[in-house]
C-alpha cells in the first residue's frame, strides 16, 4: 500500500486489495516458487485483512459520507462476515467478538509443486488451494476472496462508485 499519510481515499485501498486477490488467484493458478512458503499465508492474510478493512477507508472518507451504511453491508453477506472474522482473527491472535457465526478459520490447503528441467537448471513452480473451515464445512479459499470482491463491488455499486 501507498505512504498512509498520502491517500486518495478508499479507492487506494479498494485498489490495494484487487492487488492482493490478483495474488491468491495467481497462486492457486501456479506461479515460480521464489519465496519462502510462509509468503504466500502472509498474502492470504493480507488480502482478509485490507478486504475487511476497506470498511474503515469508506467511513473516513469525506467522498463516502451520504454512502449507505458500510457496516449494514457488512453484517448481511456471509462472506464479508467470514472475511471479518478472519482478519480479526489474524490480527489479534485471539478473536473475541465474531461477526460470522460459521466460526470460520484457515485449515491449510492443497499444494502443488511442479519441477521441471530447464536447460542446466531447474523450475519449480507452486501452486496453493487455500482452505478455511467452517461449522457449515470447507470452503475454497479463493472463492471466498472472490464472494467477498463482488460483495465489495456490488456495495461501490450502490453507492454509484464504479467497482
Amino acid at each position: 500500500m501507498a505512504n498512509p499519510n498520502v491517500s486518495s481515499g478508499y479507492r487506494e485501498q479498494y485498489e490495494g486489495t484487487k492487488r492482493y486477490f490478483k495474488r491468491l488467484t495467481d497462486l492457486k493458478s501456479g506461479i515460480a516458487h521464489v519465496s519462502d512458503s510462509q509468503v504466500y499465508t502472509d498474502d492470504l492474510y493480507a488480502f482478509f485483512q485490507n478486504c475487511y478493512h476497506l470498511k474503515d477507508w469508506i467511513r473516513n472518507d469525506a467522498a463516502c459520507s451520504a454512502w449507505s451504511d458500510v457496516e449494514t453491508h457488512i453484517t448481511s453477506n456471509r462472506y464479508l462476515r467470514i472475511c471479518a472474522d478472519l482478519c480479526n482473527g489474524t490480527k489479534h491472535l485471539a478473536l473475541i467478538r465474531r461477526r460470522s457465526p460459521e466460526n470460520p478459520a484457515f485449515s491449510g490447503g492443497d499444494i502443488n509443486l511442479e519441477i521441471t528441467d530447464g536447460i542446466g537448471r531447474e523450475k519449480i513452480k507452486i501452486a496453493i488451494d487455500f482452505k478455511i473451515s467452517t461449522s457449515s464445512g470447507d470452503l475454497d479459499g479463493l472463492d471466498v476472496a472472490h464472494q467477498c470482491m463482488q460483495a465489495w463491488a456490488a456495495f461501490l455499486r450502490a453507492n454509484g462508485a464504479p467497482p
